[in-house]
């Protein structure tokens, strides 16, 4: 492990419950439609753990931003290169932009999540926000990867002038996202057939 992954192991990240998750979802997966005041009030007693603990504490769920961009009526799509650490990830295309959000952001659970929420935003894309719609959960119990995160949704219709990792991702554009779904990795796919089922 790199210095930079080790210290990205320690930092202390917000998380709720996984109980409460499950309450929210009523035993549905994928993306579940669930009114943002009933999230925010169970994101409000989120508290933070470190990292390398949370990684591996089904209990809890790292809630983590997903935000899908458009320009107009095309999605920004992004594959992973060759670049970056995780092999298992190399050549595959994600859909929505997000992170871990930490105790750095605030210690108040809601500024914490608003406040990761543009970080992560403005440390991935340069993009002018228009707009920011709130979907719902991303909820994917299938492996132990997806069993302690909770992905939150959002559609973000921008002003796309660039990715900043460009050595980690190349952009794609495409207003067809079933083109893909066959190349996508896992939440960019459940995120994508959700899409693409709504706007049939």
């Amino acid at each position: 492990m790199s210095a930079v992954e080790n210290n990205a192991m320690k930092e202390k990240v917000l998380v709720i419950k996984t109980e409460e998750v499950e309450r929210l979802c009523k035993g549905r997966t994928g993306v579940v439609e669930i009114p943002q005041e009933e999230f925010f009030s169970v994101l409000k007693n989120g508290f933070f753990v470190e990292r390398e603990i949370a990684e591996y504490d089904e209990t809890t769920r790292q809630v983590i931003p997903y935000i899908v961009l458009k320009e107009r009526d095309e999605y920004i799509l992004f594959r992973r290169t060759a670049n970056q650490t995780e092999k298992r990830l190399h050549n595959l295309i994600t859909l929505g932009v997000g992170g871990h959000l930490n105790i750095e952001d605030s210690q108040d659970p809601i500024e914490c999540f608003k406040n990761g929420l543009r970080r992560e935003l403005s440390e991935e894309v340069d993009v002018e926000v228009k707009s920011l719609n709130y979907v719902g959960l991303i909820n994917e119990v299938e492996n132990p990867v997806s069993r302690v995160h909770v992905g939150v949704l959002y559609i973000a219709d921008v002003k796309y002038n660039g990715i900043i990792e460009k050595e980690n991702f190349v952009e794609i554009r495409s207003k067809r996202l079933k083109d893909y779904i066959g190349e996508m990795e896992g939440w960019a796919k459940v995120v994508a057939l959700y899409l693409e089922r709504s706007q049939s």
